[in-house]
């Protein structure tokens, strides 16, 4: 029977999934540009309403602003967007990480391949924001913890195609013996994904990405993939999962001692007057009669 070994953080992932990613940064951030034009239909005109606005109560502050009828339609729009984009993209950028995780040519229409799991995914938003909000109703913190526990609940649905619930229940079957490093993990790894808003939103066609190559590294040392390739140039796996078939070298062969002889007696009896000599002497001690004899 297998060993269950518990998983344990390794903050070298964070850099073999940066090297995950300049492998193939055209198709990484191509795919970017595509979802950022989508999304930024609804949300240009809705912020340049807004701005609309914000300039007329500059002007003249003792008059109220003029709201746009679109206002109302662009901003449930972008809702929805969030909702339903966010969880098709999701499964698109994780099917990528997968494809190339094995091996596998990656190409910018993976974005798109991930439709047969969409619904299971947005069940998976659902589930996590409701799990987090009531963390968050607990002082904050533990809303964290439930993005760390349930850190690979996504990857589970899509690499495995787990039910919602059996990849929540997985997930922190994983983490839970290590659910404070796996906590501080995620909130590295998203706070990384995020940098890019900084520099004008431009710079997250690239740290974007990081948070699906990250965790789909992650995910292969904790759960296993099949044909899963390592980006540090090493073939060696650092530590057996908990979930991943594991091969181990076969056992040595049984060492069979030889019996050991037993020791020759040191003593001899004369045969003739029954004294006790050394096994040595050729002759009696006492009655002279010569051994063997």
């Amino acid at each position: 029977m297998q060993e269950m070994i518990t998983p344990y953080v390794r903050w070298e992932w964070i850099g073999e999934g940066w090297q995950m990613f300049a492998e193939k940064w055209q198709v990484w951030v191509v795919q970017m540009l595509i979802v950022g034009a989508i999304f930024a239909i609804p949300v240009v005109p809705f912020y340049m309403m807004m701005l609309s606005m914000q300039m007329q109560v500059a002007t003249n502050p003792n008059q109220p602003p003029t709201f746009s009828p679109f206002l109302l339609p662009l901003g449930f729009g972008i809702g929805l967007l969030s909702i339903l984009g966010g969880a098709f993209f999701f499964s698109g950028f994780y099917k990528t990480a997968f494809k190339q995780l094995r091996g596998e040519q990656i190409t910018v229409g993976d974005l798109f391949s991930g439709g047969e799991v969409f619904l299971r995914v947005i069940g998976a938003f659902i589930a996590i924001a409701f799990f987090a909000l009531l963390g968050a109703l607990l002082c904050i913190l533990p809303a964290f913890v439930v993005g760390g526990v349930l850190y690979f609940t996504l990857p589970l649905i899509i690499e495995r195609e787990m039910s919602i619930g059996e990849a929540l229940r997985t997930s922190y079957e994983a983490t839970k013996a290590n659910w404070l490093m796996f906590t501080l993990f995620a909130f590295v790894v998203s706070l990384l994904a995020s940098l890019g808003q900084f520099a004008c939103y431009v710079g997250l066609v690239v740290t974007y990405p990081l948070q699906f190559t990250i965790a789909a590294i992650a995910y292969r040392d904790v759960f296993g993939v099949p044909g899963a390739r390592s980006f540090t140039g090493s073939t060696q796996q650092q530590y057996p999962s908990n979930y991943a078939p594991q091969s181990f070298p076969p056992p040595p062969p049984p060492q069979f001692n030889e019996p050991a002889r037993p020791e020759e007696p040191t003593t001899l009896i004369c045969t003739n007057c029954g004294t006790m000599i050394t096994r040595q002497a050729r002759f009696c001690s006492k009655c002279g009669s010569p051994i063997g004899s």
